[in-house]
């Protein structure tokens, strides 16, 4: 089990029966379902952060009829076939991709993390080897240069935090959404569809050096409304659109829906 650190006072946490305890005296309890909360009360902007619950369900809802299983075994791809060291999976949502992940990875190595505790307690459902935290990934209780690899998924990259708790020579594995991503939907939605393709980059900075960069492009077909319904709700679009707009995607039902990635790996570099 990675070792993680107190967000009060960053020594080391110990696990004792469900309680994990710092020793300076600091106590949190791990949930019932396996997870830990490590979110202090001032470092939320909200009383509730990150996706709610509706957003979770329809995005578990989605994710498990299988439609984005070609990323899935595109990106285990590029990961090591057996387990090499600790490694994070930051922004894992519900932990559709981070319990395949730790099938490849180790489970007792991974750490996934969110803000939102709807996800991870979905999340911690799927696999209890593994550790499953309510965190920030601006304030990642981790020690530094303590993960091989840190994986994030369609989620605000922290570059500073990031950097801090990977290795030198560690790896960073970006996928974002690609310019032709869910086009008849966004066509749907929108007046004026805006082009766009992600680069990690534009975040990142010297710290971290470019392996390669890979584009990954399918079609499915939607079932009915209520899978494109789910859909939407899981994608940023549910809070741009317009209600009359969302309210008419049905009509895409039976018809094509490309899916575009682009899945980026970085390395940390060793001298910065």
């Amino acid at each position: 089990m990675p070792t993680l650190k107190c967000p009060s006072c960053d020594q080391i946490l110990t696990l004792s029966d469900s309680t994990w305890q710092c020793e300076s005296g600091h106590r949190f309890d791990r949930a019932r379902r396996g997870y830990t909360n490590l979110l202090l009360a001032q470092h939320r902007r909200s009383r509730s952060p990150g996706d709610d619950k509706d957003m979770v369900q329809a995005r578990t809802a989605f994710l498990e009829l299988g439609r984005y299983q070609p990323l899935a075994e595109m990106l285990l791809s590029k990961l090591p076939a057996e387990p090499e060291g600790d490694w994070l999976d930051l922004g894992c949502g519900e932990g559709w991709y981070t319990e395949r992940f730790a099938r490849q990875l180790g489970a007792e190595q991974g750490v996934g993390v969110d803000i939102s505790k709807f996800a991870i307690d979905a999340a911690a459902k799927r696999n209890k080897a593994l550790t499953w935290l309510v965190a920030s990934g601006a304030r990642l209780p981790l020690f530094d240069q303590s993960m091989q690899r840190v994986v994030v998924l369609f989620t605000r990259l922290f570059t500073d935090d990031i950097a801090r708790v990977l290795k030198p020579g560690g790896e960073l594995v970006v996928v974002g959404t690609g310019e032709h991503h869910l086009m008849p939907l966004r066509e749907a939605l929108y007046e004026d569809v805006r082009q766009s393709g992600f680069d990690a980059g534009k975040f990142l900075d010297d710290r971290f050096s470019l392996v390669d960069s890979e584009e990954v492009t399918f079609e499915w077909t939607p079932a009915d409304e209520q899978e494109l319904q789910n859909l939407l709700t899981m994608t940023p679009h549910h809070w741009r659109a317009k209600p009359s707009a969302k309210a008419d995607i049905g009509k895409l039902a039976g018809k094509a829906m490309p899916a575009h990635f682009i899945v980026q790996r970085w390395a940390r570099e060793i001298n910065s």
